[in-house]
């Protein structure tokens, strides 16, 4: 058999992979890429005036692939600002908060390649979403702790003048806080979780939330702000007062954010006032 044989055979197979169905204003087309949980990726074509818009259909975000759909970890988040920027693809968040991950073409003959591009983006976050980078131990306290602290604003802040888990500025998705409290629409408290498993998690959750408040005093939002508050998870193995003492005094002093700890978490009450 010649290899030009083999290559006609390997592009007929490739070919008869993709499929289409129509979904309303949109077409679906199934593409022969797969993710590493064996899902194959799909792409949305649909015209909007005068352009075309090629999306996931909010598939990566709503799970679809039986993907982990929030993974907030450092690592991940550095590959899909990667991949973003390397292949421009947009993203818009729906009233109900889904996000889109899309791009445009104004001519058909351009559709091939972003199709191709969105497939390529969707293959590899998916895929990347199913990996760890954080040890089990790690993910159960912040996620134990952020369920926790949650509840606990919840139990005594009204529903609209609190933001969990919320970009300071939603439209460029850079600085998250764990909560944004408004006693205003031009008065904000920033709310950052302290936590760790281990020493060395602690001490990168104290930077991280150091990091966030400079940011945020360079951005337009800083004459907004009246407070910077950090909730330290006294219970947290990784809380050892004698070896993190410094790093909070730096953060408390730096950046002016008030400091509660966890056992005395009912100062929060009067903090948020």
């Amino acid at each position: 058999m010649s290899l030009e044989k083999v290559f006609q055979d390997i592009k007929y197979s490739f070919d008869s992979l993709w499929q289409t169905k129509q979904r309303g204003n949109s077409l679906e087309i199934i593409t022969p890429y797969g993710t590493t949980n064996n899902q194959f990726v799909s792409v949305f074509v649909t015209m909007q005036g005068s352009e075309f818009i090629i999306t996931d259909g909010g598939w990566i975000n709503g799970g679809v692939y039986d993907n982990v759909t929030q993974n907030e970890e450092a690592s991940f988040l550095k590959i899909l600002y990667h991949f973003q920027s390397s292949l421009g693809i947009k993203e818009i968040v729906s009233a109900d908060g889904t996000t889109y991950y899309y791009l445009k073409a104004t001519n058909s003959i351009d559709i091939p390649l972003r199709v191709f591009d969105l497939a390529s983006f969707i293959q590899n976050i998916v895929s990347v979403s199913e990996i760890s980078f954080e040890s089990k131990a790690e993910k159960e306290t912040k996620a134990r702790f952020i369920s926790k602290a949650n509840e606990f604003l919840k139990s005594f802040i009204q529903a609209d003048k609190i933001k969990l888990n919320c970009f300071l500025n939603p439209e460029k998705k850079e600085l998250k806080f764990n909560a944004l409290y408004y006693n205003s629409p031009t008065n904000l408290k920033l709310i950052n979780y302290i936590t760790g498993s281990s020493l060395s998690y602690f001490a990168n959750s104290i930077f991280k939330a150091n990091t966030l408040y400079e940011m945020a005093d360079d951005t337009v939002y800083k004459e907004y702000v009246s407070d910077k508050v950090s909730l330290i998870d006294t219970t947290a193995s990784g809380y050892i007062p004698e070896k993190i003492a410094h790093y909070l005094s730096h953060l408390e002093n730096h950046t002016g954010s008030k400091m509660v700890n966890w056992s005395e978490k009912e100062k929060l009450q009067t903090i948020l006032n």
